[in-house]
C-alpha cells in the first residue's frame, strides 16, 4: 500500500470512529433510537462535511484515485469547518475527556489531517476556477437545508442561522459573509493547486 493510499485509509477509519463514538454517545446519553440520534447530528455542517471526508479518503484507499475536483472542494469545506469553529464556536464549549477528543477530531485534526493529505498526495491538476462555483454551491445548500430544517423542528444548527437571534436579515448577512470566506478560500486553494502543479509533474517524471 502506498503512503497516499495509507494516509487516506487511517483518516477514513478515524472519521468513522468518530461518528460512530458520537452517535452511541448521544444515545446512551439521551436515550435517543439510533434513527433519531443519526438524524440530529446530521443538522450539522461539520458532520456532514467530515462524512464527505471521510468516504473521499475512503474512496483513496481502496480505488487509489479520486477527481481533483472534489478533492480540492473538501479542502476548501473541511478547513472552512475548522476555521470557523476556532474563531466563532470553540468559546461556547468546554469539553473534557472523550467530548473533548470527538470535537478535536471533528474540527481539528480531520481539517489539518486532510489539508496536509492534500497537499502531500492529491493531484491538482483538475483544479480550475471553474470549480469553484460547483464548492460554493455545497455551503450555499447547506445553509438553505439547515435553515428550513430549523424551520420545522425549531432547532437550528448554529447561532448565525438561527432567526429568533439574528432575524432573516442578519442571517442573509451572516450567509453571505460566509460564502465570501469559502469563495476567497476557494480562490487560494486554486492558486496553490496552480503552484503546486508544475511541481508534481517534475515529480513524476
Amino acid at each position: 500500500m502506498t503512503l497516499r493510499r495509507l494516509s487516506a485509509a487511517l483518516l477514513a477509519l478515524a472519521v468513522v470512529a468518530t461518528i460512530v463514538t458520537r452517535i452511541a454517545l448521544n444515545i446512551e446519553a439521551n436515550g435517543y433510537s439510533l434513527p433519531e440520534a443519526v438524524w440530529r447530528i446530521y443538522r450539522y455542517f461539520t458532520i456532514w462535511t467530515n462524512t464527505a471526508v471521510g468516504l473521499a479518503a475512503a474512496l483513496i484507499a481502496l480505488r487509489g484515485r479520486l477527481d481533483g475536483r472534489i478533492s480540492g472542494g473538501l479542502v476548501m469545506a473541511i478547513a472552512a469547518v475548522g476555521v470557523v469553529y476556532h474563531l466563532l464556536l470553540a468559546s461556547e464549549n468546554s469539553y473534557v475527556g472523550l467530548e473533548w477528543l470527538i470535537d478535536a477530531t471533528f474540527h481539528t485534526f480531520v481539517p489539518v489531517w486532510f489539508s496536509l493529505h492534500w497537499l502531500a498526495f492529491e493531484p491538482k491538476a483538475q483544479v480550475s476556477w471553474r470549480s469553484l462555483p460547483l464548492w460554493l454551491a455545497y455551503p450555499t445548500i447547506y445553509c438553505a437545508y439547515a435553515l428550513i430544517r430549523g424551520l420545522f423542528d425549531g432547532e437550528f444548527p448554529y447561532f448565525f442561522l438561527d432567526p429568533g437571534k439574528q432575524g432573516m436579515l442578519g442571517i442573509l448577512a451572516w450567509m453571505l459573509a460566509l460564502i465570501t470566506a469559502f469563495a476567497i478560500a476557494g480562490a487560494l486553494i486554486v492558486l496553490l493547486a496552480r503552484a503546486l502543479q508544475p511541481r508534481q509533474v517534475a515529480q513524476r517524471g
